[in-house]
C-alpha cells in the first residue's frame, strides 16, 4: 500500500546543531523502511546563530533526497512552517520540529492511516514541558475549542501529515505560534477529515526553545481574535 504514497517531509530547525543530524538520519532510515513511491526531506534552517546550517548542509551532501533552505535572518516559526508546506512537491506533507523531541518510528503508523483520512494529527500523550508550559497549552486548547468549535486534543503538536493541496486553497495571516491552529481551523471549514494518534514526547536535551515567551502569547491572543471575526463571517455567509 505504501508504494502508492509520495511524502514530503520537512523540519524547521533553529538552535538545533546537536539535534538535526539525529533527526534527519532517523527520518531517512524510517522513510526507506516504509518503501514509499517517493519522498523528499527538507531542512528549513531559520537563520540559526549556531552551526545548524553547517550540519544541515553536510546532511544534504550525504543524502540525495535531503535539501536545505537557509534563511539569512530568523523569520519565525510560523513563517518557516508555511514555507515548508507551500514548497513541498508531493501529495502528502509531514512535518515535525528539528529538536529531536519525537520518535520518528511513529511516522510508520501515521503513514498507515493516509488512505483512510485526509489529515493525520498527532497529540502528545505526556508533554515533556514545565508546569507553566503545560498550563498555557491546556488553556490555549480550551479557548480554541470554545471559540472555533473544534475538538483537537493537542492542536499544536508538531507531528502531522496534511494534504499538500490544502495549501493551495488557504492562506494564513500568522507568522508565529498560531499557525497550526489557523491551518486546522481552515481545513475544518473546508471539510477535511482527520484522525488523531497519540505520540511519545521526549525531553529536549540540546538546543534552546523559544516558545511560550510573553510576546508570542500576546501576539497569539490578537491573532485568535482576528481569526474569530473572519470565522464568524464565514459561518454567517454559509447560513445566509
Amino acid at each position: 500500500m505504501n508504494k502508492d504514497i509520495r511524502l514530503s517531509v520537512f523540519f524547521p530547525a533553529y538552535y538545533d546543531e546537536k539535534n538535526i543530524d539525529k533527526v534527519v538520519r532517523k527520518a531517512v532510515q524510517v522513510l526507506e523502511e516504509l518503501q514509499l513511491k517517493d519522498y523528499e526531506i527538507t531542512i528549513i534552517e531559520d537563520g540559526s546563530p549556531d552551526k545548524t546550517g553547517e550540519v544541515a548542509d553536510r546532511l544534504a551532501a550525504q543524502y540525495p533526497k535531503v535539501k536545505v533552505i537557509h534563511h539569512a535572518k530568523n523569520k519565525g516559526y510560523g513563517a518557516t512552517l508555511w514555507e515548508g508546506f507551500t514548497t513541498a512537491k508531493f501529495e502528502h506533507v509531514f512535518y515535525t520540529d528539528g529538536d529531536n523531541q519525537f520518535d520518528l518510528d511513529e511516522l510508520k503508523k501515521f503513514v498507515a492511516v493516509i488512505p483512510y483520512s485526509d489529515m493525520v494529527i498527532g497529540y502528545r500523550k505526556k508533554k515533556q514541558y514545565s508546569l507553566y508550559r503545560k498550563i498555557t497549552s491546556f488553556v490555549y486548547n480550551l479557548i480554541l475549542r470554545y471559540i472555533f468549535e473544534i475538538d483537537y486534543i493537542d492542536i499544536d503538536c508538531a507531528f502531522k501529515i496534511l494534504p499538500g493541496e490544502l495549501f493551495k486553497k488557504i492562506s494564513v495571516k500568522t507568522k508565529d505560534a498560531f499557525i497550526d491552529a489557523e491551518i486546522m481551523i481552515k481545513a475544518n471549514l473546508l471539510g477535511y477529515t482527520s484522525t488523531e494518534l497519540g505520540v511519545k514526547h521526549l525531553p529536549r536535551v540540546d538546543g534552546i526553545s523559544t516558545a511560550a515567551r510573553p510576546s508570542i502569547i500576546f501576539r497569539t491572543i490578537r491573532e485568535i481574535l482576528e481569526l474569530r471575526k473572519e470565522y464568524k463571517e464565514e459561518l454567517s455567509g454559509r447560513r445566509a
